[in-house]
């Protein structure tokens, strides 16, 4: 598969790609959440969720449900009513950011996670429903820094990118296009420090 920026240039590149909503990757674009909780989807297999790259594409997905399990500050990131979930399916995704870890962590108490509330726009509900999903209850805990292309890129969606996951490969390189933080170093340093108060000791 090729894909094309505004250029027209052609990778042969695969690069990992991390599924999460729509609304959730336009909060983590704009800088004002640093943090992914994921439990794993229902394809991840046995050992369930994995981090498998340490940087990666957002790629963002269309959940029906978003606009329920998020908070009403969320209302921002979500599309147009023309193009809301009721339209008809894309045939491309558009990538604008990808996001390296800074640090993970994996939080099996309640408390833990929904202290982390002020640091993200899902609703607690929704928080709940992961945590509790599937055994051992808990969440992995990802504080990234979110990059954003100057350029966007778009692909034509394939077989290969559907499915339940949280992982895929995408031809694209993050090199092949200019990007710049989404945060500022002294804005990012200080949401940084204020979450990881509320984690232990990074684990990668």
């Amino acid at each position: 598969m090729l894909y094309v920026t505004n250029s027209e240039k052609i990778s042969p590149i695969n690069e990992p790609a991390f599924k999460e909503w729509q609304v959730i990757t336009g909060a983590l674009g704009s800088g004002e959440q640093i943090l992914i909780l994921r439990k794993g989807g229902i394809s991840e297999g046995r050992a369930g969720f994995q981090i498998e790259a340490k940087r990666f594409w957002l790629f963002p997905t269309q959940f029906h449900a978003q606009r329920e399990k998020t908070k009403p500050a969320a209302a921002r990131w979500f599309p147009p009513a023309s193009v809301a979930p009721a339209a008809p399916a894309p045939a491309t995704i558009t990538l604008r950011y990808f996001a390296d870890i800074v640090q993970t962590a994996f939080l099996s108490r309640w408390k833990n996670v929904a202290a982390l509330d002020p640091f993200h726009f899902w609703t607690e509900a929704a928080v709940r429903e992961k945590f509790d999903w599937n055994e051992p209850a808990g969440l992995h805990v990802l504080v990234v820094r979110i990059h954003r292309l100057h350029a966007p890129v778009t692909l034509t969606l394939s077989p290969e990118m559907s499915g339940c996951k949280s992982w895929i490969d995408l031809p694209c390189d993050f090199a092949a296009t200019a990007s710049s933080p989404a945060l500022d170093d002294h804005s990012f340093a200080a949401r940084l420090a204020a979450l990881t108060r509320l984690l232990p000791s990074p684990v990668a």
